[in-house]
């Protein structure tokens, strides 16, 4: 089967989907404009066109103001129909990340409408009021369209092309959510300042009044500010970036979103939102697991009976490690390794380290782990230690127990009292003496 034969656009170098017609019908269209102008100018009234009322001139349209409308109308057609789409496709792209296609239309008929305004003030005397009314209005709206475009197009395409080229040699540091935030303010002020000008706004005063407002805003909203600025500052410090996992508040979370006011932390655990203001995130110690690397040094340790050989059971631990297929064994400066750490109280304490190449499975890994160490050591017949007392119990033999000799009697001053029948006699001579008779 012979192959097919090239296209047209192939033979001449170009890429199958290169949209040779839109070029050639852009450039074509350039050419007729041109090449039409003399024809054209013989229909354009010259020097202007009136319409009457009344015998008077009511409202008069020079050759400028009518060269304005017709070159609106050209430059539409071209913008929306050769422009953008060869510009989407010298980009590489498929589709637009935001289509600019009616906020360019509307640009550029605000646009003209200012201008042929303009021409209608400058050459009617009787219209000039109301056409400067509507200029400025005309104005304020092509501000207002070109200020969302600069927002959506800055945000779009500037920055992360601007990111990138900060970030060449880089690669953990981010700019863009600070480029987008800087930027966006930036066009934000520059449109509110001329959509206020086309309206005649007197500056001076407005700055003066935006300084007293802004002196009570920064009073009354002071933890706004903070956490604000604690936003720039954190990402400048570039401590952590979105997408990163990191250990906060005896918990592993996740970096969801590095917003003006707060950030926005995803709990991993619990599976839960945790949304913190910049300015108290800013002024803790956090654990970035995420840096430098995605690798992360996982600690095993485990208590043997003194019973164990100690290379024994180094080796059965150095042999879980090489069955976990999400331990590092090919990096030489990151295999693992056992060392005998203690020598405790109830135990022989062994410490397994390795490392792991993703740090978001830490926690299934861990558990998989101590259940390998668990088994790989039972199935071995090595005993895991637990805290225990041994108590002896002595018997004690009574002490003997001897009389002492009675002290020898010694007269005391004090009288001795006697017992028995004779003393009762003695203190009682009248009942005695009684009874004998």
């Amino acid at each position: 089967m012979s192959p097919p034969e090239p296209s047209f656009k192939t033979k001449f170098g170009f890429k199958p989907d290169f949209p040779f017609e839109r070029l050639l019908g852009f450039i074509l269209s350039i050419v007729s404009i041109l090449f039409l102008r003399p024809y054209i100018m013989d229909f354009v009234p010259s020097p202007y066109y009136s319409i009457t009322v009344d015998g008077e001139d009511f409202i008069i349209f020079t050759e400028l103001s009518i060269w304005t409308l017709i070159l609106m109308a050209f430059v539409t057609f071209l913008t929306v129909f050769f422009i953008i789409p060869l510009t989407l496709y010298f980009r590489g792209l498929s589709e637009w990340e935001w289509d600019p296609t009616v906020v360019v239309f509307w640009m550029i008929m605000t646009r003209g409408s200012s201008l042929f305004f303009s021409e209608i003030a400058d050459t009617n005397a009787n219209l000039e009021a109301y056409t400067l009314i509507l200029i400025d209005i005309v104005d304020s709206i092509f501000v207002l369209f070109i200020t969302v475009f600069l927002l959506r197009a800055y945000s779009n395409y500037f920055v992360p092309v601007i990111s990138d080229w900060l970030t060449v040699g880089k690669t953990d540091t981010q700019y863009g959510p600070l480029l987008e935030i800087m930027g966006s303010l930036l066009i934000i002020v520059f449109g509110i300042t001329n959509f206020l000008s086309t309206y005649h706004v007197d500056f001076g005063v407005l700055l003066a009044g935006v300084g007293v407002v802004g002196l009570v805003i920064a009073l009354a909203a002071q933890d706004t500010l903070s956490n604000f600025f604690s936003g720039i500052l954190l990402l400048l410090d570039q401590g952590f970036k979105t997408g990163d996992m990191i250990y906060f508040n005896e918990t592993y979370c996740l970096i969801r979103d590095i917003g003006l006011r707060s950030t926005k932390i995803y709990d991993i655990v619990n599976h839960v939102m945790i949304i913190i203001p910049n300015n108290s995130l800013a002024n803790q110690n956090i654990l970035n697991l995420t840096r430098p690397d995605r690798y992360y040094r996982i600690r095993v340790e485990v208590g043997v009976s003194y019973d164990s050989d100690p290379d024994h059971v180094e080796k059965l631990l150095l042999e879980v490690a090489e069955q976990n297929s999400d331990i590092e064994q090919d990096d030489p400066t990151r295999m693992p390794l056992v060392r005998f750490q203690d020598f405790g109280d109830s135990s022989l304490t062994f410490v397994l380290v390795a490392w792991i190449n993703n740090v978001i499975k830490i926690r299934q890994i861990n558990s998989d782990l101590h259940h390998q160490v668990f088994d790989k050591l039972k199935g071995a017949g090595v005993t895991i230690a637990f805290p225990q007392r041994d108590v002896h119990i002595h018997e004690v033999p009574e002490p003997a127990i001897t009389k002492s000799p009675r002290p020898a009697s010694t007269k005391s001053s004090k009288p001795t009292t006697a017992k028995g029948p004779k003393a009762a006699a003695k203190k009682s001579p009248k009942r005695a003496a009684k009874k004998k008779k």
